[in-house]
């Protein structure tokens, strides 16, 4: 009998199993031994109140802490907040870091001309990142996100106000009350914003993940330079196989870049990426 943790709570997990929701504890046992978290694929006891194997990972990421993630949605606004190449960009590279799925979603669109939209959209959409064009108040864009959900879990990054609420409340109405619902079953009360909580929607799940307001990028300047969308190309172009596109001689990308195939805006965006990268913790 297979589930998935769908929120836990000081050793209290929620376990999503054949589309019902059963509340289990992890017996104490050996620290070594992997402890359950938010995604998981866990074995239940017969008597589905006990969590006794936790399934290998096909994935893992600490901040915020999820297992399994399949695919990440970046959310940008073309306005309030104002559209950020750069974030967009680090929240793409945290993405590959991890060899998550990317996908792009713009919102707000009912609030700027499709004339007005800023160049670097298309850069995403030539190295092959699909983008999806959303707005809550036409609804453009919902049919398409939800053609995308189909099998795993899901999650939605982006700085706070771009709209990752309205999409996900759009597309999943009964959402807020599922938490609401996870929550008391675990006695907390109203729900953590800092914890990650999945709520069902058909056949996958949908994280609610606060921690994709902000991102660390624990990635050093070569790791950074390979992972940067649509950098991945040059990597056996470089005269030096650890090539950082800054300073070094015979640069692929500094050299497409005085030829004008990579704009200004790009290559400024992944120079400023690279200066943040010191204020970022390294891995753990």
């Amino acid at each position: 009998m297979t589930g998935t943790v769908i929120a836990l709570n000081f050793g209290t997990y929620l376990v999503d199993f054949e589309r019902n929701v059963y509340q289990c504890h992890f017996p104490k046992t050996d620290k070594l031994i992997l402890k359950p978290v938010v995604g998981d694929q866990v074995v239940l006891s017969p008597s589905l109140d006990t969590i006794i194997e936790v399934l290998p990972r096909e994935a893992f990421i600490l901040r915020p802490r999820i297992a399994n993630l399949k695919t990440l949605f970046v959310v940008t606004s073309l306005v309030e907040p104002h559209y950020s190449f750069l974030l967009n960009a680090m929240f793409i590279t945290f993405a590959r870091q991890f060899n998550l799925k990317v996908i792009l979603i713009v919102t707000k669109t009912d609030k700027l001309s499709i004339d007005d939209y800023p160049p670097s959209l298309s850069y995403f959409s030539s190295i092959g990142i699909p983008l999806i064009y959303f707005s809550k108040v036409t609804l453009e864009g919902v049919d398409q996100i939800i053609r995308h959900l189909k099998e795993g879990i899901y999650a939605f990054s982006g700085q706070t106000g771009v709209g990752k609420s309205s999409i996900i409340n759009t597309i999943n109405p009964d959402f807020r009350r599922s938490i609401g619902e996870y929550s008391q079953a675990l006695g907390r009360g109203k729900h953590q914003t800092k914890e990650v909580v999945l709520s069902r929607f058909n056949h996958c799940f949908i994280a609610d993940t606060p921690g994709f307001s902000s991102l660390e990028l624990t990635l050093s300047k070569q790791e950074a330079a390979q992972l940067f969308p649509g950098f991945e190309a040059y990597i056996s172009k470089c005269k030096f196989s650890n090539c950082t596109h800054i300073s070094e001689p015979e640069c692929a990308v500094i050299e497409d870049v005085k030829r004008g195939k990579i704009s200004e805006e790009v290559y400024q965006g992944y120079v400023q990426m690279l200066e943040k990268l010191p204020l970022y913790k390294e891995h753990i």
